[in-house]
This record gives C-alpha cells, sequence and structure tokens, in this order.
C-alpha cells in the first residue's frame, strides 16, 4: 500500500463522553454498529509506525453515516464508539489467540480461537488486512480491561434494548450493520464480493420473509446482492438470532468501495447516493417491519 496516498487523518481523535452511543426508539426495528467506532483508547499501544489508515482498516467507518436515518426515523440505534482492531465485539470473548498474550497461563478465561486466528481477526486484531498491528504482546491486565470495560457493556447494553423492546412489542427485528472490502483477502481466494451480503447465519436468525425483503429492497436501488454468500453472520447475529422468541436478526454488509476509497478511507463521490439508497432502503423495511407486527398481532411479554 503507497502511504503516500493515505488518508493523513491523525489516529489520536477527543474522547467520546461514553463507551457507547445509544439512541432509545419505539420502533420494533433496532440497528446495531459494532465496528463503526473511531475514539482510539490511549491504551491501544499498537506498532506506531502504523498509519491512521492501516489502522484503521478494519473498521465499518462510515456505516452509521450511511443509515444515520434511524435517527429520523425513531429507531433504537447502539454503536461502539472503540475502534473493531482493539476489541472486536462481533467475536466471542473467548475467540482469542493466546500468542497475543505476554504470560497466556495467567489468563483467567479460556482459548477458543476461530478459524481467524491465521488472518489476525479475533477477538484482539492482531493484523489489519496482512499488515501486524503490535510489535509487542498484551499484557492480561489490558487484554482483561477490553472484555471488561468495551466488550462486556456492550452486549449487556445490547442485550437490555433487545429485551425492552421485544417486552414492548412481543418481537423485535435488529439489523446489524457492517461494510466489507471489495475483494476478499488473497488467502481466502481473493474474489470480488457482492454489493450487499445479507447473513443470516444460513437462514437461522431470522424469518426468510424479513431477509428476504431486506434483499428486495437493496435489489430495487440496482445493487448486486448476495445472501449469505460471503458472510452469515458472527457472534452478534449467533447470539441475538432467536426467531422462535420473536428475536429477528440480519446482518446487512455494504462493499465499501461503493462508498469510500479503500485506500485512502476518505469518502467518495458516490457518498450521498449510498447514503441516500440505505435511508431508502430503511424507511421501506421498517414500514415492512410495522405492517408485519400489525398482521400478527403477536401478544405483548408480560414483565414484572
Amino acid at each position: 500500500m503507497d502511504r503516500a496516498k493515505m488518508d493523513k487523518t491523525p489516529i489520536s481523535k477527543p474522547p467520546a463522553a461514553d463507551v457507547l452511543s445509544v439512541t432509545e426508539g419505539t420502533s420494533p426495528l433496532m440497528l446495531s454498529f459494532p465496528h463503526s467506532g473511531d475514539v482510539y483508547p490511549d491504551d491501544f499501544g499498537f506498532d506506531p509506525k502504523l498509519s491512521y489508515s492501516q489502522i484503521d482498516n478494519p473498521s465499518d467507518k462510515y456505516v452509521d453515516e450511511l443509515f444515520g436515518a434511524s435517527n429520523e426515523l425513531g429507531l433504537t440505534t447502539i454503536k461502539a464508539n472503540f475502534p473493531r482492531a482493539y476489541v472486536d465485539v462481533n467475536r466471542h470473548q473467548h475467540d482469542i489467540d493466546a500468542n497475543m498474550l505476554d504470560n497466556p497461563k495467567a489468563w483467567p478465561g479460556r482459548f477458543l480461537p476461530s478459524g481467524s486466528v491465521e488472518v489476525g481477526a479475533t477477538l484482539f486484531w492482531s493484523k489489519s488486512y496482512d499488515t501486524p498491528i503490535y510489535n509487542r504482546k498484551l499484557t492480561v491486565e489490558e487484554a482483561h480491561n477490553r472484555l471488561s470495560s468495551y466488550f462486556i457493556p456492550y452486549h449487556q447494553t445490547m442485550t437490555r434494548l433487545v429485551e425492552r423492546l421485544r417486552a414492548q412489542h412481543g418481537k423485535v427485528y435488529i439489523v446489524d450493520c457492517h461494510s466489507m472490502t471489495r475483494f476478499d483477502q488473497e488467502i481466502r481466494g481473493g474474489k470480488e464480493r457482492p454489493e450487499i451480503d445479507i447473513g443470516t447465519r444460513n437462514g437461522a436468525s431470522c424469518d426468510p420473509d424479513i431477509s428476504e425483503k431486506m434483499a428486495e429492497l437493496f435489489a430495487a436501488r440496482g445493487y448486486d446482492v448476495g445472501m449469505n454468500k460471503r458472510f452469515i453472520g458472527g457472534e452478534i447475529t449467533l447470539r441475538y438470532g432467536w426467531p422462535k422468541i420473536g428475536q429477528h436478526i440480519l446482518q446487512v454488509e455494504v462493499r465499501r468501495d461503493l462508498y469510500m476509497n479503500e485506500e485512502t478511507r476518505a469518502r467518495n463521490e458516490n457518498f450521498a447516493k449510498v447514503q441516500a439508497d440505505c435511508a431508502w432502503v430503511l424507511n421501506h423495511f421498517k414500514t415492512y417491519i410495522e405492517h408485519r407486527q400489525n398482521a400478527a398481532a403477536p401478544a405483548v411479554l408480560e414483565t414484572t
């Protein structure tokens, strides 16, 4: 990657008031933004030779802006303000590469690493698309702090939001919003990805009409849409997708080259169009969900 072309944005940004940004709406539809944070904690401790573009590459930059119409639509939203590479809330809390820690034997939890160790995309990312993030080992203390102070609050808060909406409406519908690079990494074949990919854990995380409606809406705006074609959904989709109890979730991946320069990470000339398309999709999807709710007339859960 040519560093002369990289975005010169400084890595240090003003601290967020909170670890999370949360908006509480009344619709049964809610959105999650687990990877769009850009406030870098002081104790990240990544290799200082890395540029902003390199260290920020794993993040789903601008995705919360693409779906910013959620504010006007009165939807519940949750956003992690910290970057994905620092701690990835879309990974299982035991998905840890033990080789990243200075003293793995002192770790109080388990090591159940996924198949993403080789590409460095576990709970604590070790690589930013083939570039090592650290020139050191993480201490057990700092790794544990990332879990207790960032990962756990995200999922505790999301659980509370999901349960509140499910109690209020009998059902809850979640759109987990992400972005993806145009091409797979070389280690995974380097193939071009669809412009939009919808993940449902191969149909397990939501009723089929819900994901089909989302695909139909993006296709109506002219996008090439895949269904579980590249990403079936991560920990969030797995953890919160329980259609049998009225808890539906789908993951939406928007290909980055559609709205940004993947190399510099700056918005491109199509950003406004993609943002408008996402707003149109979200508006029509909300209407579909509300009509679905009215037709089903579910009983509201009892609360104590």
